[in-house]
Formats: structure tokens, C-alpha cells, sequence
């Protein structure tokens, strides 16, 4: 018999937000305490984390699913007994019922997971952050949409102390337990709330196992007078890549019938740069240093780092996302009328939701796929979700695309930009209408973006995206009509992981190489080398291709979810006539 337990260090990359749900004086959502005042992230909310990454890589490694991945008329069917997959068996059965047998009843978790207490970076304490919807016409707050909110975060640097203890296990739970670690160790971990938006961004460090004897009295008696016994002298630091390595002679090759099994994901990474100021508001730091406007800084000093949110973004490129794929399906010869456009639309508004229970979504003009979902509670299917909902999510669909915050050159410089608005009546400055800002002078922020198990349509409509990012097409940040946040790409380092050929959208050939990054192998494309930037380029069109064949093909689901009201195809077509669609090609 044995004691065992697997120990490692969490570090923010990122601001982390794990929340309560409850709100107080200060904030919309604060961060979770114990008893006694000290921050944590709970076992459960790490072992969840855990969870759903080792549910999407067994199927790869044993060949079968967890029940948990598949639709719930399925999981109705087979309720009255446990799941057998590996999963379940290192993590526990996802629906235990209290009948007496074992096959029934499943099994308890042999991974026992510790609460993780937060170590804070030195002088430096949680702060609020602030967020609020961008309305695509007016690019000003989403009002109507009740889209403002904020949260308490923990700063960049917070360190966490992982434990866990693995009880009963066998040689298949410790290799899928080695490859959803690798995962962490890799730079793959995000844990608490709005990760897609950013926070919690963590890299795992210091794996090591540590085993105590508890066979011998001796043993037995040195383990319950500790109290902590998994400060022992003696620690496998080998045990996570030896186990690797076993999980990945076991990994299927071929490709798995199972949707949501891993498969693959692309991360991009690149420097934005601005061409003149850039801001991201930010009310704490613009109360605290006496300006009007001030940018969001990582810890509250004079030499805190600038910081871009993953939210800031993200919403940008969604924004932009959504244009591209409403102007290409109005050019479509079968696209002359609000009743077909409403038919074939490819992308809502998310901030264009009912004000009140009383109010028709049919009346709303791009109303988002929320307003037009009527059972909400029920799991929606992607039939019924426009393609900006699939791929960026809403309220009922998480994304699988993640955008960190983003940090300045520590050496950005500040400048002070004065404002005042003119009086239209006297053409001089408006009483009450001044104000300043502290904005970014040429900041250079690097931006870290990743989607998992991509479809070919989403990689090119992010192709799309980034194209117009990368050329200046659209404003980053606080402040574009006002000239600020112009941004342009000069480079981009893109990594496809994948586990199997064909699982990667590209000629078979480039996928000839071994696993060199957990169970994925990887290629690498930087095009800062001529060679190495053509390739993508081709890879890219065909992705585009994809993204024009889907969104040609693409129709809403059923009457309910046709778009009744649109913002170009109104009701006399009067804007079509001052401005047809022939003239934009």
C-alpha cells in the first residue's frame, strides 16, 4: 500500500477571476475566499478543468468515449447504469446513482484534488476590472443590452501550489492523468471565469510525484504523525514524461467518430502594433491618477505594464468577423430582400437582445441568436446558431477560441491627449466639455490567440479577420473614431497541433512528423521567412474557400430563427437604392 501524490506550481500569465456568483458595494462578481479571508481556487473548479481535458483526449488514447460526450437522449438511454470509460474511472462516474451495486452505482474518484490557495506577487493586491458591449452600429456602449458589468481579479504572477492524490489507480489512469498534465506543462491551462476573454491563463511547472511506504509499520506510523506528508524528501521528477510517452504509444492514429473528441488547435501569436495612441479605459486608474480616461495597467503603480484585454479584442475581431460574412452573403446573387438575406444571414448581433419579456425578436433587426432561442434552458444544436455564435459563442455556447490579455513593451511611453468638444450652434468649445487622456504612444502589445478543434471554414474566417487587422482595416481599443487605436501585423507565428493526418486541414505530407507537444504534433509557420509565409498563404486560401462554401450553404434552422428585420434590407429597400450592392464589388 502506498501513499501518492502529484505535485506541481500554477503561475498566472494572465489576470485570474474565480468567482462566487454574488456581487457586492465594490464589484459585480468577487473573487472566492475560505473562511478566513484567503483567495483560492477550488478542487473542483481544478479538477473540472482536469476533466475536460482528459474527456477529450481518451477517445484518442483507448478508442471509446465518455458518456458525458454524448447528446442527452443518449444519456437518458443509458442513465440506469455507470459509464465504463477511463475517465470516469480515474475522475468517478459524471452521473453516480445510490443503488448498491458497483455497475449501477459507479465508481468514486480515485483523483482526489486539493483546494489551490493563492500566493499573491509581493505589494501587489486584487483589483477590479471593467467590461462593457460594444453596439456594432452606434460602436459605442450597448446600452439596451445591459452589456456593463465588472469583476475582481487576481494579478498576473499569482502562484498556486497543486496537489493531488491518486488513490487505487491503475497504469491507464496515471497515463491519462501524464497526458492532461502535459497539456498544463505545455502552456494549455486555463482555470476560473472568461477565459475565452483572456483571465486565467496559467503554466504548470515542477511536476513530481512523491510515494510513501505504507505497507510497513514504520511507514505507516512516519505518515500519520505528519501533517503534511506530501513534503517528503524523495520525489519522482521523471514520472510525467515517462507516462507520456507510454500514453503516446497508445494514441489512435486514425481519425474518431466522436465530435468532440481532441483532434486539433491552432495558435497564433503576434505583435500588434499601433500607429500613434491607443487606450483602454479604465475607471480606477483614471480616478487614481486625476485623468479622464487612463489605460488598464496590470497591478495599480506608475510602472505597471499596459495591458490590452483579451475581451477588447476579441470583441474587435468579432465585430469585424461579422461584417465580412453579412457583406459577402448580401453580394450573393440569391440575396435581394430582407426575406432571404433573414434566411441565409451567417451572423448575428450579439448586443441586439429583448429589452423586456414583452418585446417581439422578430421586430429587432439582427436580433442575436439568444432573442430568438425560446427554450432557452434546453441544449441548443448548431442548426440552430448562426456561424459568429459557433465559432466566437453566446450565452449558450461556450467558444473554443481563446484570447489572452495582451502586455505593452514595458518601455511604452505615456502621452497626454487634450479634448474638447464644439458647440454646433457657435462653432466654438462646448462649456463642460473638456477632458484629457493618458493614452499609449505606439505601444506594441503581443497577442496570444488559440481555437480549438477548428473546422477549415473557421480557420479561414479568422484568416479573413486578421488579414484586415494586420492591414489597419479596423480601430483597437478605446477611442477609434477619435483616431486613436489604429493597429497594424507585421508578423505571425502560427503552431497547428494535431494528433492524427486527418485531423489536419492540409497537404498529407507536412503531417509526417512525430508528437512533440503531448499527444499533438506540431508544424510551425513564421512569416518573417519568405518560404515559410507562402505555404501559409496557400494553406490560408484554401481555408477561405472552406469559409465561403460554408457560408454559402449555410441556412437557419427552422421559420423561428429567420431574421425578420435587418439593417440595410429595410422595408421600402429604400438604403439598397442609394447604395446597391452591384457598386460594392
Amino acid at each position: 500500500m502506498k501513499y501518492r501524490s502529484i505535485l506541481g506550481k500554477l503561475v498566472a500569465r494572465t489576470a485570474v477571476h474565480v468567482g462566487t456568483g454574488k456581487g457586492g458595494e465594490v464589484t459585480d462578481d468577487l473573487c472566492r475566499l475560505d473562511a478566513e479571508g484567503n483567495y483560492l481556487i477550488p478542487g473542483t473548479a481544478i479538477g473540472g478543468a482536469l476533466r475536460t481535458i482528459a474527456t477529450r483526449l481518451a477517445p484518442r488514447l483507448f478508442g471509446s468515449s465518455c458518456r458525458a460526450l454524448q447528446t442527452e437522449n443518449a444519456q437518458l438511454d443509458q442513465s440506469e447504469k455507470s459509464c465504463p470509460c477511463e475517465v470516469c474511472h480515474l475522475f468517478g462516474d459524471f452521473n453516480p446513482s445510490a443503488d448498491d451495486t458497483e455497475e449501477i452505482r459507479g465508481y468514486a474518484s480515485r483523483l482526489l484534488v486539493a483546494h489551490a490557495y493563492a500566493a499573491l506577487p509581493e505589494n501587489l493586491t486584487p483589483r477590479i476590472r471593467d467590461g462593457v458591449g460594444i453596439d456594432r452600429a452606434t460602436r459605442s456602449s450597448a446600452s439596451k443590452a445591459a452589456a456593463k458589468f465588472d469583476l475582481e481579479v487576481l494579478p498576473k504572477g499569482t502562484a498556486l501550489q497543486l496537489r493531488l492524490e491518486l488513490e487505487d489507480a491503475n497504469e491507464n489512469d496515471e497515463r491519462l492523468l501524464a497526458a492532461t498534465l502535459a497539456e498544463w506543462q505545455a502552456g494549455r491551462c486555463w482555470l476560473g471565469g472568461r477565459v475565452a476573454r483572456g483571465l486565467g491563463a496559467f503554466d504548470l511547472t515542477e511536476i513530481k510525484l512523491v510515494e510513501r511506504d505504507l505497507s510497513t509499520g514504520e511507514g505507516l506510523l512516519n505518515f500519520l504523525r505528519e501533517d503534511e506528508p506530501w513534503k517528503a524528501e524523495h520525489a519522482d521528477d521523471d514520472w510525467l514524461a515517462s507516462r507520456l510517452i507510454e500514453a503516446q504509444n497508445l494514441v489512435h492514429r486514425n481519425s474518431i467518430a466522436c465530435e468532440f473528441a481532441a483532434r486539433s488547435f491552432v495558435k497564433v501569436e503576434f505583435d500588434l502594433i499601433i500607429d500613434g495612441p491607443f487606450l483602454t479605459n479604465d475607471t480606477m486608474a483614471s480616478t487614481r491618477s486625476g485623468f479622464d480616461h487612463a489605460p488598464l495597467l496590470d497591478f495599480m503603480s506608475p510602472t505597471g505594464r499596459p495591458i490590452l484585454p483579451g475581451a477588447s479584442l476579441r470583441g474587435a475581431l468579432r465585430s469585424q468577423a461579422e461584417k465580412i460574412a453579412r457583406t459577402l452573403t448580401t453580394q450573393d446573387e440569391d440575396v435581394n430582400d430582407a426575406e432571404s438575406f433573414g434566411k441565409k444571414c451567417p451572423a448575428c448581433d450579439p448586443m441586439r437582445r429583448r429589452e423586456d419579456e414583452n418585446e417581439i425578436a422578430d421586430q429587432i433587426p439582427l436580433a442575436s441568436c439568444d432573442a430568438l432561442l425560446k427554450n432557452a434552458e434546453e441544449e441548443v444544436p448548431d442548426e440552430h446558431l448562426c456561424l459568429a455564435c459557433r465559432l466566437f459563442g453566446n450565452t449558450h455556447r461556450g467558444s473554443r477560441l481563446i484570447i489572452e490579455d495582451a502586455e505593452a513593451d514595458p518601455n511604452t511611453l505615456r502621452k497626454v491627449l487634450d479634448f474638447l468638444a464644439i458647440d454646433r450652434f457657435t462653432g466654438g468649445g462646448k462649456e463642460g466639455a473638456k477632458f484629457d487622456a493618458l493614452a499609449l504612444w505606439q505601444p506594441r502589445f503581443r497577442v496570444r490567440m488559440q481555437v480549438e478543434n477548428p473546422d477549415a471554414w473557421e480557420l479561414g474566417w479568422l484568416a479573413l479577420v486578421l488579414r484586415d487587422l494586420a492591414e489597419g482595416m479596423f480601430p483597437v481599443g478605446f477611442g477609434g473614431a477619435k483616431g486613436l487605436g489604429r493597429a497594424k501585423i507585421e508578423s505571425f507565428l502560427v503552431n497547428y497541433c494535431f494528433i492524427a493526418k486527418d485531423d489536419f486541414f492540409g497537404p498529407p505530407e507536412l503531417a509526417n512528423i512525430k508528437p512533440s507537444t503531448g499527444l499533438y504534433r506540431l508544424l510551425i509557420w513564421d512569416t518573417r521567412e519568405t518560404d515559410q509565409k507562402q505555404e501559409l498563404c496557400q494553406l490560408a486560401q484554401k481555408w477561405v474557400d472552406e469559409f465561403n462554401a460554408t457560408r454559402r450553404s449555410f441556412k437557419r434552422g427552422s421559420d423561428d430563427l429567420y431574421l425578420k428585420a435587418d439593417t440595410y434590407f429595410d422595408d421600402k429597400l429604400e438604403i439598397p437604392k442609394l447604395y446597391p450592392k452591384e457598386a460594392w464589388r
